[in-house]
């Protein structure tokens, strides 16, 4: 008898931890998974549609949905991840830095490889002259992903999560401008490549650093170069 109390427990262990709970087992699991993956290429083609109010509500709706699936953790997050992510990018783009900021910290807090979201956190630093914060942030990034390209996102299967048109250029930019408002312009300056003139030489390798006015006058016309195109506030 204790023998087939015991076996009954361990049946049941296998039952929860299979998604047994709530009569959902992890074929099916998967399916609502990928359902609700569906919906957030849906989110960021509302975003494209600049209609950034539809595309938070839209967004919130499937990070509802995510907050209700049971399944792997980590699968969850990463979704719950991109939908804070794409609300963090709507709010930016409705010039709400605070609550971006949030949706932003939230985004790589669930997803620490979410790139997308550490860049948009650059952004809402450099915007609010937290250049501390940016360097760390665009340093993050750029770890995380030195390809990074947000036209040409994909979720893991190939479905289509692009927005905008920010690459790592981009990011290197924003790190070189919290660099030079740090004073850090150059090697000369400070013996170590964390500075704005080894940034501005990655972007555009014939650059070689001569003071900080000119410094900043190229990287005035690196951000005219690179702003064609480009959509958000970086």
């Amino acid at each position: 008898m204790k023998i087939y109390c015991f076996i009954s427990l361990s049946v049941a262990f296998l039952f929860y931890a299979c998604g047994g709970g709530n009569g959902l087992g992890p074929g099916e699991i998967k399916k609502r998974e990928d359902r609700i993956r569906e919906e957030l290429p849906i989110d960021w083609n509302n975003y494209g549609g600049n209609d950034f109010q539809s595309a938070i509500e839209s967004f919130a709706q499937t990070l509802e949905e995510a907050d209700r699936l049971d399944g792997i953790d980590n699968i969850r997050n990463q979704i719950r991840s991109e939908a804070q992510n794409g609300i963090g990018w709507s709010q930016f783009r409705q010039q709400d830095l605070n609550q971006a900021e949030n949706a932003f910290r939230i985004a790589t807090s669930l997803d620490r490889n979410n790139t997308d979201a550490w860049v948009g956190r650059t952004g809402i630093a450099l915007a609010q002259q937290r250049y501390g914060d940016a360097v760390q942030y665009a340093v993050t990034a750029i770890d995380r992903d030195p390809d990074y390209n947000s036209a040409v996102r994909l979720d893991p299967v190939g479905r289509n999560l692009g927005h905008d048109n920010l690459d790592i250029r981009h990011v290197r930019l924003a790190l070189a401008e919290a660099y030079f408002q740090l004073g850090r312009y150059s090697a000369a300056d400070r013996p170590d490549p964390n500075n704005a003139s080894a940034q501005m030489q990655l972007i555009r390798g014939e650059f070689r650093f001569q003071d900080p006015g000119q410094l900043l006058q190229t990287m005035s016309q690196t951000a005219m170069d690179l702003q064609s195109g480009l959509n958000v506030g970086f």
